[in-house]
């Protein structure tokens, strides 16, 4: 389902209905509704069993185009995969008042929904405004597939750097944002999804990652949220490799929870494609970034040789930059 479809609304638009209109329906359902006569306990069972899926539902999946990585342009290309919703009775989000919010209640609740490949942030925004503040408060798990960020040798005001700082997309803040509840109110737990050997604050040799991102996301869940958004970071690995960082790891801020068994084709990363590269038993893991302390400052700016060739303007001396022994 796209975040074109009107489908995430059915059951906003039918809270929204008429005063008038609602009170017919409801009277009528009161008489002739078998379903509506039913106990609540057997109508929830009923719901569950139409509307929750074993497997998150993915609500974006699609790639960067070919286009966009020759000329920078934004261009999509859909991956084809299995649609996760076809066999739920989403149309009982479209019946009557009453119907719908019970609907509505097992559909956000109960499910985990997924946005995984070259995704923007802005799509995360605009699917959880559509779906409304009612529908929102109830979703009680997601998981987002999250890369390093960008990073860049230029400042806002056009100051040139020696070496490359991350650059935090302001979206994510916005999306923790919406999630600013009352205490006592649902919880949801957000899911980060790594990608193969990824742990934020630790260099290997597929990516470098600061502590940024998951510095600021700590202290966004901590000012928006109130203490009820739990956010933990998934990841994969080399069982030698984990091993041999893990008090790195945790010398970085991190906590290391339970990992679980639980293979994610639907990642643009999966086992299968790491497998085939001969690598060594994989390990899945948790972290949880620990509680702040103090005020946060910006990871040091590293060198990034692998990128030297991308910029080629003179007034830069590239060949007076030292090289990070971090690297």
């Amino acid at each position: 389902m796209s975040l074109n479809d009107d489908s995430w609304a059915f059951e906003e638009q039918a809270r929204t209905r008429s005063p008038s209109l609602h009170a017919k329906i409801a009277k009528r359902n009161t008489t002739q509704s078998k379903f509506l006569s039913l106990p609540p306990e057997i109508r929830f069972n009923i719901y569950a069993l139409c509307l929750i899926n074993p497997l998150p539902i993915i609500v974006w999946s699609a790639a960067k185009s070919s286009y966009w990585y020759r000329t920078g342009m934004p261009a999509w290309a859909d991956e084809p995969r299995a649609s996760t919703i076809m066999d739920l009775a989403l149309g009982l989000l479209r019946c009557s008042r009453g119907i719908a919010t019970d609907a509505a209640h097992i559909f956000y609740h109960k499910n985990t929904f997924c946005f995984v490949g070259d995704h923007e942030y802005y799509f995360i925004i605009t699917w959880l405004d559509r779906i409304g503040k009612h529908n929102r408060d109830l979703l009680s798990s997601l998981e987002i597939e999250i890369f390093p960020p960008e990073r860049t040798w230029q400042m806002p005001d056009g100051t040139r750097l020696s070496r490359e700082v991350d650059v935090i997309n302001p979206a994510i803040e916005t999306i923790i944002s919406f999630f600013g509840r009352p205490r006592g109110t649902v919880k949801v737990k957000l899911v980060l999804n790594l990608g193969f050997r990824t742990v934020p604050g630790v260099d290997s040799q597929c990516v470098s990652f600061s502590m940024d991102l998951p510095n600021l996301i700590e202290k966004w869940r901590c000012d928006y949220t109130r203490g009820n958004m739990t956010i933990v970071w998934r990841g994969e690995a080399e069982d030698d490799w984990f091993a041999d960082m893990q008090a790195l790891i945790e010398h970085q801020g991190w906590e290391i929870l339970p990992g679980d068994d639980a293979e994610r084709p639907w990642l643009t990363y999966t086992r299968d494609w790491v497998k085939g590269c001969g690598h060594l038993p994989l390990v899945n893991f948790m972290l949880k970034r620990k509680q702040l302390t103090g005020p946060l400052t910006a990871a040091e700016p590293v060198w990034n040789p692998l990128k030297r060739a991308r910029y080629e303007d003179q007034s830069l001396d590239l060949t007076s930059c030292e090289f990070s022994t971090e690297l």
